[in-house]
């Protein structure tokens, strides 16, 4: 039998899987499946049983497989597709889902001995998801559990663009107790189709509807951000005091362009005018002393820059490690804290997901093929620690501070 100790959880929850009840020294083949027929998310691993006749994912390492170290969740991590389709990085089919059910088989001597299904939550159950399309905001509002106010985030996706999905931060932070307000600030219905001349009034009136919500305390919210998302979350922490911790995936320590042409020079804008216009994006090989600088020193609260280190997409690490010397220069006054991991790239975020398609993914603007950077492994490694990790972070520094702005 398979031995799961719950088969409804969340997608960033590890599963501890037992195989009992097998016989000594049996070649045992584990797999994992999940989504269409025609084109399902597929994974495998083989083992030998233990004196004992059993199987424990927690502490043994596959003999062969879609993965090969000791990994409790290995089996969704390294899940992969016959014919991966030709999104955009963030967009793995599955992004609109607010759960999905996977299916374990054990396989012995060419027969299939035990089968369990898991519903994996992007979502926890009781959060309500509500749309958001109040004065031209464009977004989804998620409101946790339990009565009275809670601490707040807003999530801001990246060059992609659109809503930012429910298996992302969003959809986790909310299952963890956070209000969030998940907000496109582009390719939506009536906001502009590119990351171009984008108004940071718009991003003003975002933070004052969320903290209008009798769900929310006004006193603890945050912002977080993943690429040209965590870019923004910096610039926005410099402008609104009333955000008490920036967490950036993947950050940039300047202003860039616009994206994803030739003539989309101006990013953002303040007033009507330019906040600031690069000539090219940063990359691993470019220096980035010549674009203009985000004054991080003025963010009101706790700062996380989350990187990896062989990032193909910008130099993040390394424009993380430029915002950390700013922040000591500037004796800045609150937390402030950078991972950055080994053999990653730019696609750290929610853990437990596969990680098999860091590099053949299709921009849905560009159309060009993303190069992430980093192994799937390594990649999810990063994805585990650093969630944990943000989660611990999130909760000293907003949930249960007293008064998150002064220090």
């Amino acid at each position: 039998m398979i031995e799961l100790p719950h088969n409804d959880v969340l997608v960033d929850e590890s599963i501890p899987i037992v195989v009992s009840g097998l016989g000594p020294k049996a070649v045992v083949t584990v797999r994992a499946r999940s989504g269409a027929n025609d084109n399902p998310w597929m994974s495998s691993a083989a083992f030998m049983t233990d004196a004992a006749g059993r199987i424990d994912l927690t502490r043994m390492a596959p003999d062969a497989g879609s993965y090969k170290e000791v990994d409790p969740m290995g089996l969704f991590w390294s899940a992969s597709r016959v014919s991966a389709d030709e999104a955009d990085p963030s967009d793995d089919g599955r992004v609109l889902l607010t759960s999905e059910s996977w299916t374990l088989t054990v396989e012995t001597g060419g027969s299939v001995v035990a089968t369990a299904r898991i519903r994996r939550r992007a979502v926890a159950p009781g959060v309500r998801v509500i749309p958001v399309r109040d004065n031209g905001l464009v977004g989804s509002f998620y409101e946790p559990t339990g009565p009275g106010r809670h601490p707040a985030f807003l999530v801001l996706g990246g060059s992609a663009g659109g809503v930012p999905p429910p298996l992302g931060p969003a959809g986790g932070l909310a299952s963890h107790g956070y209000a969030v307000l998940s907000l496109a600030y582009f390719r939506a219905s009536g906001l502009p189709p590119t990351l171009s001349n984008i108004p940071l009034e718009y991003f003003a009136a975002a933070l004052k509807w969320m903290s209008a919500q009798p769900s929310v305390d006004p006193s603890r919210v945050g912002v977080v951000g993943l690429s040209r998302g965590a870019e923004l979350a910096l610039l926005l922490g410099t402008i609104h005091p009333d955000f008490h911790a920036v967490v950036a995936y993947m950050p940039s320590n300047v202003i860039v362009r616009g994206c994803c042409d030739a003539g989309t020079p101006v990013a953002w804008t303040l007033s009507g005018r330019a906040v600031a216009s690069a000539p090219s994006p940063p990359t691993r090989r470019s220096r980035t002393t010549d674009r203009p600088e985000i004054p991080v020193e003025r963010i009101n609260g706790a700062v996380l820059l989350v990187s990896g280190r062989d990032d193909e997409v910008w130099p993040s690490t390394e424009m993380g490690d430029a915002i950390m010397a700013r922040l000591r220069q500037h004796r800045f006054a609150h937390p402030f804290v950078h991972l950055a991991y080994d053999h990653a790239g730019h696609g750290i975020g929610r853990p437990f997901t596969s990680t098999m398609e860091l590099n053949s993914r299709r921009h849905p603007l560009t159309g060009r093929i993303m190069r992430m950077g980093g192994t799937p492994p390594a990649t999810a490694r990063a994805r585990a620690d650093s969630w944990r990790r943000m989660l611990a972070f999130v909760d000293e520094h907003l949930r249960n501070s007293g008064n998150p702005g002064r220090h």
